[in-house]
């Protein structure tokens, strides 16, 4: 896909490269109101175009990530996940605001790779 389409696609999720080595940021281990709630906000964001969700910056607070100011400083364990630029975004209503999820971004495609329940990725400073 051109890059001058992508502002107007609307963004889609794919588990390709879901990390299912550990548990520390695997959806499942996480308890049912929040799944769902999780769920529902996925369903959401999959509404917005890309454009919509850059705008939306400040409130999902989408943006690409630098892996220098995480905790995970080695990025993703999928090699062809690490080749894409990693991207994260707030999931709002989830565990008090501090839920993330953390994927690759190719096309209007984003890939997740871990859901973050408790900001530990990408720590408040």
């Amino acid at each position: 896909m051109p890059e001058s389409d992508l502002p107007s696609k609307r963004i889609k999720f794919s588990f390709r490269y879901y990390d299912v080595t550990s548990d520390r940021y695997c959806l499942s281990c996480w308890p049912r109101q929040e799944i769902r709630k999780t769920l529902g906000r996925l369903r959401e964001i999959g509404e917005k175009t890309y454009s919509e969700m850059c705008a939306d910056g400040e409130v999902l607070r989408f943006h690409e990530v630098d892996w220098q100011q995480t905790t995970e400083t080695r990025g993703f364990p999928d090699h062809d996940a690490g080749t894409m630029p990693p991207f994260q975004f707030a999931l709002l209503g989830v565990n008090h605001q501090k839920a993330r999820v953390f994927g690759a971004l190719s096309g209007d495609t984003f890939y997740i790779v871990w859901f973050d329940k408790d900001h530990r990725v990408y720590p408040r400073r």
